[in-house]
């Protein structure tokens, strides 16, 4: 019989001691409003600037990721996407090991002229992020930010190096990060001039549906960014200090104050099941230590913590960003609000624990078994399946709040381009070069007017080949004429190793939307003309 990944989960199954104690010294209480640092009030004009910053695929270089692609309201402001996409495989490179992780698909790796590269992880499909993405749904409460808290409670103005927010700024240390980040949203080397001259150039939320009300309304008023800057600033220019302040106002209104349990403490005693009460009392209970990191009303103390569940030597945590020792393998303890929409759980969010349930019975007679620098308050905790049971459900139920689950204001949002499935369709079979290897067209960039970052590759091709990209507006199956509109010698050498990336801008002509785009790649390798499918797309 194989031995379990995790022996004191199976053992723990099989019952254990339940442990009672006095509730927790504090009386509980209900969850307040979050602090604002005195720099950067909340203002309606803010709100809802920040708000069509976070869900603007538009905002990353590429188009294809917004801020919100990680942080779905539904799935507990986390990321829900579990595919091979989002799969990390890990220190050792190998997918399928104890150490693969499931964390957040980001954009394709391109170097800062927009040229695809191979990434050592994901080649030309999109890079993967290292930890998985934590919600943002009470991230306002926190003094740090990120898994490892580098996002820190001063917020430096990234464009002048000046402090804008001594204090109370983490929502806007984080909120930049990703922005200019060469994995998560970013091309290599991007500037915030960069990012300003795009915001300037783009129709706000150009690639989302189903608009909220409020977004059309501002929207209607305010049509372009600058001209929504100006509402929220008083002048329309965009800094990356305006960007950072707007997107952690629109964040701090994301209040989950609604939950079951905040309406039981405010005096609303049926709120709670009875099965809730009972699994709220047993997790209140000092001697099962669960409040000892995870108090209420936010449901975590904010410290960082090392359960034991991976080998410090796959990531370092907090010591890699405070360098101190003591910190090696901690990350932050996560708020347990709306933790029942997530879909995984942990830094890694590793794929064996996928219910709160399983997540409850980790710590159950001491979690990972991994003992460097671990911490010592998991030796004692124990309690029966039935009071993780009861557990569960006050976790799952009581501590949603059923706005986020239905995605009701003020966690609405608009649909996102990317979720609608991809942005080109291909057909036919192309041709095979040297090696039997297809040739693969890379069509993923939207197609908006005005669209200065338009991009078709190539990869798996023949290094060092002459290419020819085929271009028609003419249904493809009725053999429409076509043209070619760029020429090119493949990066790379030998064969599956050539690559190429056609970089244009789009007219802003409303009257391209709907126009159907065809494109095709010819590789002439080694006497014989390789191909591509044909890759369809509608400009929208």
């Amino acid at each position: 019989m194989a031995t379990p990944r995790f022996p004191l989960i199976a053992s723990a199954l099989l019952g254990a001691t339940v442990f009672t104690g006095a509730s927790a010294s504090a009386a509980p209480q209900a969850l307040g409003p979050p602090p604002v640092p005195a720099e950067n009030p909340i203002t309606e004009s803010k709100r809802i600037l920040g708000k069509a910053l976070f869900w603007d695929e538009q905002l990353s270089s590429d188009s294809t990721v917004a801020c919100g692609t990680c942080h779905i309201p539904s799935a507990g402001g986390s990321d829900p996407r579990l595919d091979m996409g989002s799969r990390h495989p890990g220190l050792d490179g190998v997918y399928g090991g104890a150490d693969d992780r499931f964390t957040s698909a980001g954009v394709r790796h391109h170097d800062s002229s927009g040229e695809a590269m191979a990434d050592p992880i994901k080649g030309f499909d999109a890079q993967v992020t290292g930890r998985r993405a934590p919600t943002m749904i009470g991230a306002a409460f926190f003094d740090d930010l990120f898994w490892d808290g580098r996002a820190t409670s001063t917020f430096v103005d990234p464009q002048t190096g000046l402090v804008s927010i001594p204090s109370g700024g983490a929502l806007e240390s984080q909120s930049l990060g990703p922005i200019v980040s060469f994995v998560e949203m970013a091309d290599e080397g991007r500037t915030w001039d960069d990012v300003i001259q795009k915001l300037e150039d783009v129709r706000p939320l150009a690639l989302a549906e189903d608009l909220n009300p409020d977004l059309v309304a501002a929207l209607a008023a305010s049509p372009d960014y600058p001209a929504l800057f100006a509402t929220a600033f008083g002048d329309p220019a965009i800094t990356a200090e305006r960007i950072a302040y707007a997107l952690a106002t629109y964040q701090r209104t994301l209040h989950p104050d609604q939950t079951p349990w905040d309406l039981f403490q405010n005096g609303q005693t049926n709120a709670l099941t009875s099965t809730q009460r009972q699994g709220m009392n047993t997790f209140l209970a000092a001697g099962n230590h669960c409040v000892d990191c995870h108090p209420p009303p936010l449901f975590s103390d904010g410290t960082y913590r090392n359960l034991g569940l991976r080998d410090i030597a796959e990531d370092s945590g907090r010591q890699g960003f405070t360098g101190n020792f003591s910190d090696r393998g901690k990350f932050k303890v996560p708020t347990l609000r709306n933790v029942g929409l997530r879909k995984r759980f942990f830094h890694h969010g590793d794929p064996l624990f996928n219910s709160v349930f399983l997540g409850v019975f980790l710590y159950n007679g001491g979690a990972g078994f991994f003992t460097d620098n671990k911490d010592p308050i998991l030796s004692q905790i124990f309690f029966s399946p039935a009071a993780a049971t009861s557990m569960q459900a006050f976790l799952e139920g009581g501590l949603t709040d059923p706005r986020v689950a239905a995605e009701l204001p003020p966690f609405d949002r608009p649909t996102l381009r990317s979720e609608l499935g991809p942005i080109a369709v291909l057909s036919g079979t192309g041709r095979p070069g040297s090696g039997g290897i297809r040739p693969r067209i890379d069509a993923y960039c939207p197609p908006v007017p005005g669209a200065a970052t338009f991009r078709v590759g190539v990869h798996d091709a023949m290094g060092g080949a002459a290419a020819f990209l085929e271009y028609s507006t003419n249904p493809i199956q009725y053999g429409g004429p076509t043209q070619l509109i760029h020429r090119t010698t493949l990066k790379g050498v030998g064969a599956g190793e050539g690559h190429a990336t056609w970089k244009t801008s789009l007219p802003d002509d409303p009257a391209l939307v709907g126009t159907q785009m065809h494109f095709r790649w010819h590789i002439r390798d080694l006497g014989t003309s390789a191909r591509t499918r044909w890759a369809t797309q509608t400009v929208l």
